[in-house]
This record gives C-alpha cells, sequence and structure tokens, in this order.
C-alpha cells in the first residue's frame, strides 16, 4: 500500500521479482481513509499474511496517522505489518520504538532481494525494527556553532522546500501554501511532509522550532503582515 501511483508501480515491481513471494495487490490509501473503509479492511485481514505499507513517517501522525491505525487494527487480527520509510524517518524509529510496525525498512536502500528477504522473515514471526545508529557531530557543532548547524541542517532542503519552511513558519495552512506557490494543496501537503521528514520532526510545530533555533528562515512575520 502506498500514496502515489509512481510508488505504487514501483513497489509492485519490487515485489513481482522478490522472493518468497506468491502473490500480492497493491492499494491506495484512499481505499482505507474513506467514510467507511470497513469492507477494505475486511478483505486484507481475510487475505493477506503481511501487509507492507510506504509511508512518508512513521509517527502515527499527520498525514499518515491512516497507517498507524490500519496496522493496529489488522495486527490485532494476526497480520504482520512491515513499514517502508525513508532513511531519516528510519532512525526516528529506531530511537522512539514502534510498537505499531513488526518491521521497518530503508526506502533509500530498499532493493528486491532485501524485500523479499524482509517479507518472508517477518511473516516467520521475526521483528526487523532499526538499530540506532550513532551520530557524530563535527568539532564546530559541538563547540556551539550555530551557524555551521544551520548550514548543515539547509543542505538537506531544495529551494522549494526551503520556500514551503518558511511560509510554515508564517504560520499558513497546506490550502494556503499551495496558493502562494501555484500548487494544489495536495502537492504542499506532500511538500511539508517532506520538509518534516528531511528536518526529522513529528510535526508542523517542531518543524517551526526547529526553523527559528536554526537561523533556516526569518520569523515569519513578513509572511504574515
Amino acid at each position: 500500500m502506498a500514496r502515489g501511483e509512481v510508488a505504487r508501480a514501483g513497489l509492485a515491481a519490487l515485489l513481482a521479482d522478490a522472493d518468497h513471494v506468491r502473490q500480492f495487490a497493491v492499494f491506495d490509501p484512499e481505499e482505507f481513509t474513506a467514510a467507511s473503509p470497513e469492507d477494505a479492511i475486511q478483505l486484507l485481514i481475510l487475505s493477506c499474511d503481511v501487509l507492507l505499507l510506504w509511508c512518508v513517517n512513521g509517527s502515527g501522525r499527520g498525514e499518515d496517522a491512516w497507517a498507524a491505525e490500519l496496522a493496529a487494527v489488522v495486527r490485532r487480527n494476526g497480520i504482520r505489518v512491515l513499514l517502508v520509510l525513508p532513511g531519516a524517518e528510519t532512525q526516528r524509529i529506531a530511537v522512539e520504538g514502534g510498537v505499531h510496525w513488526d518491521g521497518v525498512l530503508d526506502q533509500d536502500a530498499l532493493t528486491t532481494q532485501g524485500l523479499g528477504d524482509a517479507l518472508h522473515r517477518i511473516s516467520h514471526g521475526e521483528r526487523l525494527l532499526p538499530k540506532q545508529t550513532p551520530r557524530v557531530m563535527p568539532p564546530q557543532l559541538r563547540d556551539g556553532d550555530t551557524g555551521a548547524r544551520a548550514g548543515s541542517v539547509a543542505g538537506l532542503l531544495t529551494e522549494r522546500e526551503r520556500q514551503v519552511l518558511e511560509l510554515l513558519v508564517g504560520g499558513l495552512s497546506n490550502r494556503q501554501i499551495g496558493q502562494a506557490l501555484g500548487v494544489s494543496e495536495h502537492a504542499a501537503k506532500r511538500t511539508v511532509a517532506l520538509v518534516l521528514s528531511k528536518l526529522n520532526c513529528p510535526n508542523r510545530t517542531y518543524a517551526v522550532a526547529v526553523a527559528l533555533r536554526e537561523g533556516l528562515v526569518g520569523t515569519g512575520e513578513s509572511l504574515r503582515t
């Protein structure tokens, strides 16, 4: 299950070539976020051994909150849940834990063989949660060099993502961000999610705090006036 046609097509291609996969079906999350998703959930429970979720974040909050809710339901019915996340999010899961998941994979390092092996191990009762990687800060950061730290974090963001972060600091909603940038509300929402992921922030409030603390943007006053 994945948002976006490209992600679903890529996931299907990996599953088609993966060892240990006898059959699979690819779903759009909108089938499970509708007003009455009971039929779709029952289909999963009756036909699925492992549910593979390709998400932006694993926090159980924000735009991917549906994933945690669905995982909790299907796990109570004996379905194993394997989550595919951006690399930064796998580390956050390693730090905070993943009570809703039986396994977590880094989408940036995902291969056909790795996916097949993970599905095989998950289906046989193993848990595949990521281990925390020690983070060694450069000497200038340990010395409190805020400018260097801000430059390092800012380097993660594209120019458009920095614009979105500035608008977040200004308190704009996804719809308002889309209007300001001339894109759809959905595109704005996806970009906001990417910004949160790159900054390793669970929500917009944390992202604004990081942006202001690290000097990534101004105060946002000019955007509100």
